[in-house]
């Protein structure tokens, strides 16, 4: 599957593509969970969408249309290591907290449209979330430091923390961090 180049973006992925880091592997035939809950339409997804040795094809449209930009009711196709990212931040809560835990997802797909819309709340222009690269999580039942502690080692290229919103952004494009302070 091939991605758009994004503006200044795509300098730093050319660049910097064998610097984006990867998720952690799973062990050969261990299946992959998702257990997701969309905060603006009150839809959840729990399934297994990659078995260890492959995507589920069923699953991915399912997923493609959970993750949509819900302004527009307009799905596009969702980078699958975008997935795998997600799968290794609940492995993290697993293995770290002994729990499950359900991400919420705050924003994923954006049309143009629904993008230009939030360029007055700090969307970028070139946002990842235009091209199925990028989501902004929170995870219930646990705080955003605990949440920032998980998308750290997530393997994520872009992990933004934003702490006045409670959530974590989380993408597929070269490696960076930062964090939104809460004043």
């Amino acid at each position: 599957m091939a991605f758009p180049r994004v503006g200044r973006r795509s300098l730093l992925a050319g660049a910097g593509a064998a610097l984006i880091a990867r998720p952690a592997l799973a062990s050969p035939g261990e299946p992959r969970e998702l257990r997701l809950y969309n905060v603006h339409t009150g839809e959840s997804f729990r399934d297994v969408y990659h078995n260890g040795e492959g995507y589920f094809a069923a699953a991915l449209p399912r997923l493609n249309w959970f993750l949509r930009d819900h302004r527009e009711a307009a799905a596009s196709e969702m980078d699958p290591r975008l997935l795998d990212i997600l799968w290794t931040v609940q492995r993290n809560y697993l293995r770290t907290h002994g729990a499950r835990v359900t991400l919420n997802v705050h924003s994923a797909y954006r049309t143009e449209r629904t993008n230009a819309l939030l360029r007055s709340e700090g969307a970028a222009q070139n946002s990842y979330h235009k091209f199925g690269r990028a989501i902004d999580i929170s995870a219930q039942g646990y705080g955003i430091y605990f949440l920032y502690d998980m998308v750290q080692s997530s393997g994520a290229g872009g992990v933004g923390v934003y702490m006045r919103s409670q959530f974590a952004h989380l993408d597929t494009g070269p490696r960076r961090h930062w964090i939104q302070p809460l004043w």
